[in-house]
């Protein structure tokens, strides 16, 4: 069972700041293994830089007077307990509406802490420097998160998230905010109900957002990204990529992995694919370079209005299937002679054209089609 901490562990005073008064309570106990921090209101900053758990709560109030902010003060209680192994630090609304008041908690803790658990039912989190487990909720407030060893989960009702380095798995469900990680040293899954999201170096990650766009600089694994409407802009990635979009471009500059493209209207851009690849658009022009020759699997890119430039390695054993249902500008131009390239139509009507051959005695299919737009296969250089 928990035990109350010694009044003598604790100290409280009131004194007035700019044009508010404020009531700080600080306080210091033994680590264990695990530290938790609840509040109904407030801003929880937990940092792992101290051989003991320390914290300071400043209850902020804007009332007229000093009678009146202590009456404030009143209505958000707060307890510290702990047991053998664990920490609590909890603040508690006694009253439901609290006009021109608010509060901060600043907690220092041991670095090697087990885990960290925090929550706050409306105020920023900001979490830094801990190799602990770090499980934080907030319904409401900006997220802050840097130098972190150990796995990440987060839970926000919304708000911007920021992160410096992450040292192991990020889990974020968000209502709603920007998400911006520098790096990520484990796996990532990010669900955003809207907003952008830019991760700097990952090992592998799964990022859904309602709407906004999406940027992965560098992911060591695979990578599945979708968004509602926005862009899509991927580094190198060393695995698989499923990338969706409802309306937006796509730019990747390498995968080692298969990759998946479907946008609902926007331009495509692949480069230095190893294996296959499969893309749809709505609207949009599409250019897919494939670097591969050992490792190609059939692949398709299908857009209803835009033109398609693929750039083929001379050693690449293919068979291509293409066709423009109208044709523009000169249709199909082909650097490789073993493509047949026939054209239908009347003179002053849509002319439709394809392209069919087997590239180094044919291998796995390439199937291309533009509604209307223009076909360019090019020699990789």
């Amino acid at each position: 069972m928990a035990a109350a901490i010694p009044l003598c562990a604790q100290q409280s005073r009131v004194y007035r700041e700019g044009n508010a008064w404020v009531e700080e309570i600080t306080g210091t106990m033994p680590g264990g293994r695990e530290v938790r921090v609840n509040t109904d209101m407030g801003s929880v900053q937990v940092q792992g830089n101290s051989p003991n758990v320390s914290y300071v709560i400043r209850k902020r109030s804007f009332a007229p007077t000093e009678e009146a902010a202590r009456r404030q003060f009143e209505q958000l209680h707060i307890s510290v307990a702990r047991t053998a192994e664990r920490d609590f630090i909890e603040g508690r609304l006694l009253a439901k509406n609290l006009n021109r008041f608010n509060a901060e908690f600043v907690v220092q803790v041991p670095r090697e802490l087990e885990t960290v658990r925090v929550e706050t039912r409306g105020g920023a989190l900001n979490l830094t420097s801990l190799t602990a487990t770090i499980l934080g909720s907030t319904t409401g407030g900006a997220v802050k998160l840097d130098d972190l060893r150990g796995p990440v989960k987060i839970i926000s009702g919304g708000g911007n998230v920021d992160g410096g380095n992450l040292g192991a798995d990020f889990t974020l469900s968000s209502g709603g905010g920007d998400v911006h990680i520098n790096s990520i040293a484990g796996q990532a899954r990010v669900t955003v109900g809207g907003g952008k999201v830019y991760i700097g170096t990952v090992k592998g990650s799964t990022i859904t957002t309602g709407a906004g766009s999406i940027e992965v600089r560098k992911c060591d694994g695979d990578l599945r990204a979708s968004t509602d409407g926005g862009n899509l802009n991927f580094g190198d990635v060393s695995g698989a990529v499923r990338a969706e979009t409802g309306g937006g471009s796509v730019r990747l500059a390498s995968a080692i992995g298969q990759v998946q493209v479907s946008t609902g209207g926007g331009s495509v851009e692949l480069y230095n694919l190893s294996q296959g690849a499969r893309v749809e658009t709505g609207a949009g022009s599409i250019i897919a370079e494939f670097a591969g020759s050992r490792s190609f699997t059939d692949s398709s890119l299908h857009t209803a209005a835009g033109d398609v430039s693929v750039c083929l390695p001379d050693n690449l054993p293919v068979t291509v299937h293409a066709a423009s249902d109208m044709a523009s500008g000169k249709g199909i131009l082909s650097d490789f002679p073993a493509l047949r390239i026939t054209t239908s139509g009347g003179n002053y009507g849509p002319k439709a054209m394809s392209a069919e051959g087997a590239l180094n005695g044919g291998g796995p299919l390439l199937r291309i089609r533009t509604t209307m737009g223009q076909i360019n296969f090019r020699r990789c250089r």
